[in-house]
């Protein structure tokens, strides 16, 4: 920068900090955070598409203005940059290295397990900044309660990263939407499955028992769309709500 440059840029700069409220008014940074596919310690079958829930249901839950979090694509995207098939559960070592390779503020590692009565679920925040683990968190409840179960989770995280939050638990569960577990099941494995064929028979499925799901839509329009069917694309696109937040 040029010496007469530097100096208009200063006195700008001492102008604007000068402005009444100016101090006050300085917007706090915004954190980042990821939550990685939940470690599946359940020996009972057909319970491991919970594993890739946990992402998507506390992601929801737990975002705001302050606190961003990485979708499933980012995460994807750092899998296979280490080589890592997006199949395969890493240790926590490698976790904390994929973690690192996305340069966010924390990462949420956690379990479940189920004995054919109680479902239980563990967590810990990974304070990517601090090298340090926050105490495990836990929940449980019937397996029907799965949603419930994951957004008492997404509460007590947040407590965790910031001690004064001022949502009560009642308000924060009863604030959640009110979802099908089976239309929600299919819609994650839908999201998840390794075919086409079996992406769009999830996803159609998903939609028949809860056909507002805006999230169903979109996915299943983008992948009509990966499969070059834009007309079928378009379609189902289309019918995302103006006020859905799917519609962006």
């Amino acid at each position: 920068m040029r010496p007469r440059s530097l100096v208009v840029g200063v006195l700008l700069a001492g102008w604007i900090s000068a402005l009444p409220g100016f101090s006050q008014q300085i917007v706090p940074p915004v954190r980042t955070l990821v939550v990685m596919p939940f470690e599946n310690r359940s020996s009972t079958p057909g319970l491991e598409w919970i594993s890739e829930a946990f992402p998507d249901v506390l992601g929801q839950r737990m975002a705001s203005d302050d606190l961003y979090v990485l979708g499933r694509e980012y995460r994807l995207h750092a899998y296979d940059r280490a080589g890592i098939p997006a199949a395969i559960h890493p240790s926590r070592a490698t976790l904390y290295r994929i973690a690192e390779q996305m340069d966010v503020d924390y990462a949420v590692l956690g379990s479940y397990s189920f004995d054919g009565q109680t479902f239980r679920v563990s967590a810990q925040v990974l304070d990517m900044k601090q090298r340090r683990l926050s105490p495990e968190l836990q929940e449980s409840g019937p397996l029907p309660q799965l949603l419930p179960v994951q957004t008492a989770l997404a509460w007590d995280l947040l407590r965790s990263l910031q001690p004064n939050y001022a949502v009560t638990r009642e308000a924060f569960l009863a604030g959640a939407p009110v979802l099908r577990l089976d239309a929600f099941e299919n819609y994650i494995r839908g999201r998840t499955a390794q075919t086409e064929a079996d992406k769009l028979q999830h996803l159609r499925t998903a939609l028949q028992l809860n056909p507002s799901s805006g999230e169903a839509i979109l996915e299943l329009g983008k992948t009509y769309f990966e499969a070059h069917d834009y007309d079928a694309a378009a379609s189902w696109l289309a019918r995302i709500p103006g006020t859905d937040p799917m519609a962006r």
